[in-house]
């Protein structure tokens, strides 16, 4: 993680990103570098502030939180993105996962709750929970070759067979930490093992690389 974690909030309502402003600056490595109320707005900001992390309300008016989340990580694909949503909907979650949110918050989440989750996204992890992970990546659209496992597909990729096992538990939606207890090695090698997925993949984050992997047919088990 950096120093300091830069955020962009994008919120229609000025109390929303005033109560997030004020949460937030209980944590002295978070600076809030700007605000937009709304996505053409926020996309600007995002453009000439370069944030690492941008809090995003899922329903403004104009342009919705799901197709702004679309626009900034097909423009700013370094950027980490938040959900912030009033309703505990899942289809909005899972579809807001899809299209590549790092995580969500609710808006009534504490003040606690809000910093785990800003400092999970600053240092690459998923801030979504792992049977949320796992049914957004439950269908695909179309099915993967035939006569291939998993495995062999992923060689196609480049991926060895550890960063493959590192994938699966990608998409699984564990931390490095946990995917080097579950596989006996260190969290520093599990995140050089996902910045290697991520490069051979072309993908911009893991939630990109696991979505990705999905489409092409990596994520059986290695012996499917």
């Amino acid at each position: 993680m950096n120093e300091h974690t830069r955020v962009l909030l994008i919120d229609d309502h000025e109390m929303a990103r005033r109560g997030l402003r004020a949460m937030l600056s209980a944590a002295d490595w978070i600076e809030v570098i700007g605000e937009g109320d709304a996505c053409e707005s926020g996309l600007k900001l995002a453009e000439e502030l370069q944030p690492d992390v941008v809090l995003l309300d899922i329903r403004m008016p104009g342009l919705d939180g799901l197709a702004c989340l679309e626009r900034l990580k097909a423009r700013f694909p370094q950027i980490a993105v938040v959900i912030v949503t009033l309703y505990d909907d899942r289809r909005y979650v899972l579809e807001a996962i899809r299209r590549g949110a790092a995580g969500y918050l609710l808006k009534d989440a504490s003040t606690a709750e809000v910093i785990a989750t800003l400092h999970n996204v600053a240092n690459g992890q998923l801030a979504v929970e792992p049977q949320l992970l796992r049914e957004a990546l439950a269908t695909r659209d179309s099915a993967p070759p035939a006569g291939e496992s998993a495995r062999q597909r992923a060689e196609q990729y480049a991926l060895t067979p550890r960063e493959h096992d590192v994938l699966l538990l990608v998409a699984e939606g564990m931390t490095n930490k946990e995917i080097g207890g579950r596989l006996s090695i260190t969290e520093d090698t599990v995140k050089k093992h996902v910045q290697n997925i991520i490069w051979k993949l072309r993908a911009a984050d893991r939630t990109q690389a696991a979505i990705m992997a999905l489409k092409l047919g990596l994520l059986e088990t290695p012996t499917s």
